[in-house]
């Protein structure tokens, strides 16, 4: 009996110590069980100089677990190799499962044998954090081939003539085009452009006795009186010395009466024999283009002498004046 008791009680202890180890396993393996399952894969394993490849970091994890940061910086460690681009994913799995993932492009263009380090990813459970590493990998970058024929010098070889096309003359016809609307419209504007006029002559300077027996001159040679225009005759021939009177002594000699005409020649100076002789001739002539007889021939011819002796007599050898265009004669 005591035999069998002890045996009981042996079972006992060793069930209990069983139990105890088996809870104390549970304890020590539920943190790992709540632990992200993180992994790296390349989408290929050799690439040229220059090619890209993919690395994908991936980890997956259920509440009340939460990924806080994917590492990928530890990939600056290898100079020659350069990311490209780092593109991060979040997405939902089966039973709660969450998944975290990172798309990144890499390149090397030096060739060589690259070790692609662990990846740390840093994660949060119930207030504490932690990290956990991914798988490391290798890269191999490897040069582009070369043939054995490529070291050998090649003959040269011709060139290669596409056929013209339209296309190719395209250009060429609207250089063409443009050219001649442009010389086209130069010569248009050339032809057509109105020609300025020529400036008019400089007025010719001229004593003044000098330019008023020129127009007596002229008048002569009209021979009015001759043709029966008495009248006309003797209105040109007051105009003659009324514009002679105005250069010569300053006055306004063409709008006045005769009496006005020898006051102001008396204000300016005029002797009193010329204002005498003056005014016998304005009367003289004024009588003429007024009355209705006509005088007799030998009177036209006098009058235009008396007019030429005033001038002379009265001439200023100093006074100068500008030519009009029609020669001061209307």
């Amino acid at each position: 009996m005591m035999t069998k008791s002890r045996k009981t009680a042996n079972l006992r202890r060793t069930a209990n110590r069983l139990l105890w180890l088996s809870l104390l396993l549970c304890g020590f393996m539920l943190p790992a069980w709540a632990q992200p399952s993180v992994g790296a894969a390349l989408s290929q394993s050799e690439i040229l100089i220059g090619d890209q490849v993919t690395l994908t970091i991936t980890a997956s994890y259920s509440p009340p677990v939460e990924v806080k940061s994917i590492g990928f910086e530890v990939l600056n460690q290898e100079p020659k190799l350069e990311v490209i681009s780092a593109r991060r994913f979040e997405k939902e799995g089966e039973n709660g499962l969450r998944i975290a993932e990172v798309e990144i492009k890499l390149t090397s263009f030096d060739s060589g044998y690259y070790l692609i380090p662990p990846i740390p990813i840093t994660y949060e459970q119930n207030g504490q954090q932690a990290t956990i590493r991914t798988n490391g990998l290798a890269l191999s970058v490897n040069t582009i081939p070369v043939s054995p024929d490529a070291k050998q010098i090649q003959p040269i070889k011709g060139i290669i003539e596409e056929p013209v096309n339209f296309r190719d003359v395209l250009p060429y016809l609207i250089g063409a085009v443009l050219l001649f609307a442009l010389v086209g419209g130069l010569l248009f504007y050339f032809l057509r452009r109105k020609r300025p006029e020529p400036p008019p002559p400089p007025p010719r300077k001229v004593l003044a006795h000098i330019l008023a027996l020129e127009q007596l001159e002229a008048l002569g040679q009209q021979k009015l009186w001759q043709q029966g225009q008495v009248k006309r005759y003797h209105s040109e021939l007051t105009h003659i010395l009324r514009a002679y009177l105005e250069r010569r002594y300053g006055i306004k000699a063409m709008e006045r009466t005769t009496e006005e005409i020898l006051r102001e020649l008396e204000q300016a100076g005029m002797e009193a024999t010329y204002r005498s002789q003056l005014q016998q001739l304005l009367r003289t002539v004024d009588l003429v283009k007024f009355a209705k007889a006509e005088p007799p021939p030998t009177f036209h011819a006098e009058a235009m002498e008396k007019v030429s002796g005033f001038v002379e007599q009265t001439k200023d050898e100093a006074l100068e004046v500008e030519l009009p265009p029609d020669n001061g004669f209307k």
